[in-house]
C-alpha cells in the first residue's frame, strides 16, 4: 500500500492526460488556447509555440501545435516563421500584433496533414495553412434574400422591385440593397492606444 501525497480525482484535481495522437488530414475549426516562448534544443535561439484546440466535430477537444522559430541563427528559418505568424494574424484579423495573447480565443480554420512515422519521429500532424472562418459560418452573409425588407420609394410610398440576383450555385451571395440613408454628422474616432511591447524572456 502507498499513501498518496494528496487525494486523486477530487473536485480540485480532475485534470487527466491529454490525447496527443494525430488527427486525419483535414481542415479544422480551431482557436489558440496557449502561446509561449521556448528555448530551442541547441540553446541557440527561441521559438514561439502556439497550442490550438479543435472546436467541433469528431476530434473536438484535441490539440495541435505550431512552433515558430522567430529567434534563430538561420535567417531563412526566421523568415519562414515570420510568414507563418503573419498568416495566423491575418486569419485572426489582427494587425500590428505585439503580444501573442491577442490571438487567443479567435476561431480560425487550420489546414492540417497527418505525417507518417519515421525512424526518428513518430507519426504526427503538420499545420499547412491558416484561414479566417468563412462568412457563411459566422453568419455575415445573407443566405435567404427573400427575408430582406422591401425598398420603398420615398416619393410615391410604393415598394420597389428588388434587383438582387439569385445566389450562384450553392454559395450565398451578399448584395447591397439601395436604401435612403440619413446624413449623420461625422464624429471623430479616437485612435486606439498602443501598448508597449513586452520584453522577451531572453532580453
Amino acid at each position: 500500500m502507498a499513501q498518496l501525497l494528496k487525494a486523486a480525482n477530487t473536485e480540485g484535481n480532475k485534470e487527466s492526460l491529454s490525447d496527443y495522437s494525430p488527427v486525419p488530414s483535414n481542415t479544422y475549426k480551431c482557436q489558440v488556447i496557449k502561446s509561449e516562448w521556448k528555448k530551442t534544443k541547441k540553446k541557440d535561439g527561441h521559438y514561439l509555440q502556439f497550442t490550438f484546440k479543435i472546436l467541433e466535430g469528431e476530434y473536438a477537444g484535441k490539440v495541435l501545435f505550431a512552433r515558430l522559430n522567430l529567434d534563430n541563427p538561420n535567417p531563412v528559418t526566421v523568415e519562414i516563421a515570420n510568414k507563418e505568424l503573419n498568416s495566423i494574424c491575418q486569419a485572426c484579423n489582427k494587425v500590428g500584433v505585439q503580444d501573442s495573447e491577442l490571438l487567443h480565443g479567435i476561431p480560425i480554420e487550420l489546414r492540417v496533414i497527418k505525417t507518417e512515422a519515421t525512424k526518428t519521429q513518430p507519426e504526427g500532424n503538420d499545420i499547412k495553412g491558416y484561414a479566417p472562418i468563412s462568412a457563411a459560418t459566422t453568419g455575415l452573409i445573407v443566405e435567404n434574400l427573400t427575408d430582406l425588407p422591401p425598398v420603398v420609394d420615398d416619393r410615391t410610398g410604393t415598394a420597389l422591385e428588388s434587383t438582387i440576383p439569385a445566389p450562384v450555385g450553392s454559395e450565398p451571395v451578399l448584395q447591397t440593397v439601395p436604401q435612403t440613408v440619413p446624413q449623420t454628422v461625422p464624429q471623430t474616432v479616437p485612435e486606439p492606444t498602443q501598448t508597449a511591447k513586452p520584453k522577451l524572456p531572453w532580453e
